[in-house]
């Protein structure tokens, strides 16, 4: 007969956090630290935190990350812990109700992008085992 630890059943349906990669948190945590010791710590839960600052930096951390680099000069941190780093700031603002809410929000995306893939399938159904 086995026994089931009467924890894990009450600790299962808390907020998980086992399959969190730890390699992640750790170059989180580093970003998080250098962003304290250069702007103070918590300093984002100072003021609002507006969308459209963070989307430009995570924008230029996804492209200098697309381009190749993989690595932050300044900090020393991968690109994409500065991502996720932004993120995590605009989900905390997020929940603390302190974003600065700027974004466009016309509505066109989801619908441009279903087009796009649409028009895309239809080309490559069209053009399928053809150069062109």
């Amino acid at each position: 007969m086995e026994t089931v630890n009467p924890k894990a059943a009450y600790g299962a349906a808390k907020a998980p956090f086992f399959g969190i990669p730890t390699s992640a948190l750790i170059w989180l945590g580093n970003v998080m630290a250098g962003g304290a010791h250069k702007y103070g710590l918590f300093n984002y839960r100072k003021s609002r935190v507006a969308v459209s600052t963070y989307n430009d930096a995570i924008t230029r951390h996804l492209y200098l990350f697309m381009d190749g680099e993989d690595t932050d000069p300044e900090s020393g941190a991968p690109h994409l812990a500065h991502i996720m780093a932004c993120c995590a700031l605009l989900l905390d603002a997020q929940t603390l109700g302190k974003v600065e809410d700027d974004r466009s929000k016309t509505g066109l995306v989801r619908p441009m992008l279903s087009l796009s893939a649409q028009k895309l399938n239809t080309f490559k159904e069209e053009h399928d085992g053809k150069q062109v």
